[in-house]
């Protein structure tokens, strides 16, 4: 009798177990009326989730390139570097063109309208191709307008003033190099 009521025992204990485990089954989703608000649900987009809880809408949606286009009036100082030493300061205008969602093209640094290639990102920052050199090369950056001119950096969006652009560039030549640190103020 001792081991018919511990079979028995076991036996229930392994039911429950058993049917206690059964498989979850998801209800069926509802459309909530309450969410109505339009937000972006593209991961590239700048915006991505920006409203979220609501209805997805790409429409809504910008993305890092939108951040930049547009013409600005650029204010610049050239320093020696790494003396820190002041060479000249400049004003002129640069386009700045939404090539892809992520890629922006910039013409007006070279006087032979030479295109430099940006690769914007969702932090409101440009950085410059890499185009000249590898892993292995000292000074990898772009071609600016000479063919002894390789440039690297970075152009960023002011979070605060949408007009505004801060722009820190390294040019790397035959005659030493330099550093072009300035704003641009969109037009």
């Amino acid at each position: 009798m001792k081991y018919i009521f511990s079979i028995f025992f076991l036996s229930l204990l392994g039911a429950c177990i058993f049917f206690s485990c059964a498989k979850w089954k998801d209800p069926k989703p509802v459309n909530d009326p309450r969410l109505t608000n339009p937000y972006c649900n593209d991961p590239t987009a700048v915006n991505y989730n920006l409203g979220f809880p609501g209805k997805p809408d790409n429409t809504t949606c910008f993305y890092p390139s939108d951040l930049f286009a547009g013409s600005y009036l650029v204010h610049d100082s050239i320093y020696l570097s790494p003396s820190g030493l002041f060479i000249a300061a400049d004003s002129f205008i640069i386009n700045i063109s939404k090539l892809s969602s992520t890629k922006i093209g910039i013409i007006g640094f070279c006087p032979s309208s030479k295109q430099l290639i940006l690769t914007a990102g969702p932090t409101y920052v440009a950085t410059v191709d890499t185009t000249v050199g590898d892993t292995a090369t000292l000074n990898q950056g772009q071609t600016l307008c000479r063919i002894q001119d390789t440039l690297n950096g970075t152009i960023s969006k002011d979070m605060v003033d949408s007009t505004l652009l801060h722009i820190t560039l390294q040019v790397v030549s035959d005659t030493g190099i330099s550093e072009l640190v300035g704003i641009a103020r969109k037009q």
